[in-house]
């Protein structure tokens, strides 16, 4: 019965019965398949490998059997040979006229004992042979019970019938062991494949020792192979080499300090350690991959993006999962991240940026693959910092470089990054989405106001009828978005820099100052002078600082530059400072 037949008898089966729960354990199923299909497929292949390999084996071992099982009675040539031996002496008397010698008496085959070394190899041949015809009888065996398992689980009953069918055969493979039951048969197949060669080696230091001494180093050097392979799981979990005998040395190292733990009464520990045994080594091994670092997560996404081979379409996919990574890591696990793959996203960004200026791709896969890259950029310093300076560069004049578009995308992927854990890259998104406004605003870059008005309502935290009066006015949206960055950069820049460090605030004074050069502050309304930041705040921020006394009056001194046009977006700050004759400061305001 096909998955689509059976969705449609449960679908069917639904409708029919009326059954509410038929949805959920519809979901049971679904999920329960893959599993059964997972289980008997391994299952499967195990099995078929024993088979093919159990045969062949048998048939070797045969051979071999058919020369050594001789050894185990008299062999009737012995007695042909000594009768012709005595008959030669007997006519040679004759002839020579002496006394004849004794007639010979045939040995009794009750009284013959074959060696010791045929005993042995004849023992370790023929159990070698048993194992083997018996893996391949348990194999099939193995390949009847799943498909019986699966048949069994898999009737064509309503979703609840099914379901509970499902999970009492289920009970029953886990209950008695189903898949420990073929795991075992590649390590009985071991068995008698080691049995096999021990005994070759004692049957040919019956014939030749060179040859033995030979096959023995041979043999010796291929076990201490399977040893080393056996228990290189046990300290390198990710090793791809794994024998039977791998299983049984985990469980020995698990369940040894089970006797301490016991001795100590650590019951809870003696419970969890129960639990890991009871789950398996495979379960062990995968808990293992859980708990490492970022480092392999790193290895393999670098992997993912060499293999795609410069397949366009699968990079710009990867570009748009990418971000997603980030926002699950710990905040550790991300910094390493973004160290070990910001080169190579680099590479990638900067090849289908240029393809989304060509005017090759139609608009609909442009936006597309433009948003993926832009979502790639804003996971790095590095990469931030490269479209922040691509973007200022067409403050002036336009530029071909494709990591600077000035278009919605940008614009909405810069607001989407204004509270990003990493301060630096809110910090860069502050920037590139004021300078995108105002160029938009400034006419070096033109999208509908339709598509500009809801980037501005959620970067500068208005409405829409706010907005549209700083658009009509002739330079407020200007101020507008000049005062919401630098009063989010008073937030940001003590957490970028601290001490005499000064390059982000010299930055964003700089551009503040190109903002604010020609905009015209004689006209500016009060809700939007109530925008403006207070000019204390950056005195401090900015560490203009410093109270000298001179003849009972004070005077700022300061450790930077305050002066320039963006002072048309503070509040009046205060330049001489006078003591009242009650005790209280007296300030007067210097025109900003």
């Amino acid at each position: 019965m096909t998955s689509r037949h059976r969705r449609g008898t449960s679908s069917s089966s639904q409708t029919a019965y009326g059954d509410p729960s038929a949805k959920i354990w519809g979901l049971y199923l679904s999920q329960a398949e893959k599993i059964d299909k997972e289980h008997s497929d391994s299952w499967t292949a195990n099995t078929d490998g024993v088979l093919v390999f159990s045969g062949l084996f048998s048939a070797t071992v045969a051979a071999f059997i058919l020369t050594s099982y001789q050894s185990l009675q008299p062999n009737p040539s012995d007695t042909t040979n000594r009768l012709l031996f005595q008959i030669s002496q007997q006519l040679s008397a004759l002839s020579n006229g002496t006394p004849m010698p004794a007639q010979l008496i045939p040995p009794d085959k009750s009284s013959f004992q074959p060696t010791a070394s045929a005993v042995r190899v004849n023992v370790l041949w023929f159990t070698s042979l048993a194992l083997s015809t018996v893996c391949a009888l348990w194999a099939t065996l193995m390949q009847q019970w799943t498909r019986r398992y699966v048949q069994a689980a898999d009737r064509p009953y309503a979703p609840p019938n099914r379901a509970r069918i499902h999970a009492f055969f289920a009970e029953g493979v886990q209950k008695f062991g189903l898949g420990a039951a073929v795991e075992m048969l590649p390590g009985l197949l071991h068995t008698s494949f080691i049995l096999f060669y021990i005994g070759l080696v004692d049957f040919f230091y019956n014939i030749n020792d060179i040859v033995a001494h030979c096959l023995l180093a041979l043999v010796a050097l291929g076990f201490l192979l399977y040893v080393v392979l056996s228990i290189m799981p046990l300290f390198y979990p990710n090793s791809p080499y794994q024998t039977p005998l791998s299983t049984v040395l985990w469980f020995v190292m698990e369940v040894a300090p089970l006797v301490k733990h016991w001795l100590r009464s650590q019951t809870d520990v003696m419970r969890e350690r129960r639990k890991r045994i009871g789950e398996g080594m495979r379960r062990a091994l995968e808990k293992t991959a859980f708990n490492l670092n970022w480092q392999v997560d790193a290895r393999a996404l670098r992997w993912t993006l060499n293999s795609l081979d410069g397949d366009r379409e699968l990079e710009e996919e990867f570009l748009d999962a990418l971000p997603g990574v980030f926002r699950v890591s710990t905040s550790q696990d991300s910094q390493g991240l973004r160290k070990k793959m910001h080169k190579a996203v680099n590479s990638v960004a900067h090849e289908l940026l240029a393809t989304c200026s060509t005017g090759l791709l139609p608009e609909p896969a442009r936006k597309q693959r433009l948003t993926a890259c832009l979502g790639a950029i804003w996971c790095f310093r590095e990469t931030t910092n490269r479209h922040c300076d691509a973007i200022w560069n067409q403050w002036s004049q336009t530029t071909n470089d494709p990591w600077g578009p000035l278009s919605t995308e940008a614009w909405a992927m810069a607001a989407s990054r204004v509270m990003d854990s990493d301060p630096f890259i809110a910090f860069r998104a502050h920037c590139v989405q004021a300078m995108i406004a105002v160029m938009w605003r400034n006419g070096r870059w033109y999208c509908h106001r339709s598509e500009a008005s809801p980037l501005l309502q959620r970067q500068l935290n208005a409405s829409s009828i706010t907005i549209e009066g700083y658009i009509a006015g002739t330079d407020h949206l200007q101020l507008a978005v000049a005062a919401n960055l630098l009063s989010s950069m008073l937030r940001l820049l003590p957490l970028l820099e601290t001490g005499p460090e000064m390059s982000l605030r010299t930055e964003i004074k700089e551009i503040l100052d190109t903002m604010c050069e020609r905009l015209d502050v004689s006209d500016v309304p009060e809700d939007l002078r109530a925008r403006f930041v207070n000019g204390a705040e950056v005195m401090m921020v900015y560490e203009v600082h410093g109270v000298l006394r001179d003849s009972h009056r004070r005077r700022a001194a300061a450790a930077f530059d305050i002066d320039g046009p963006w002072t048309k977006i503070f509040s009046p700050v205060y330049d001489t400072i006078s003591e009242r004759p009650s005790g209280e400061i007296e300030t007067s305001s210097f025109q900003t």
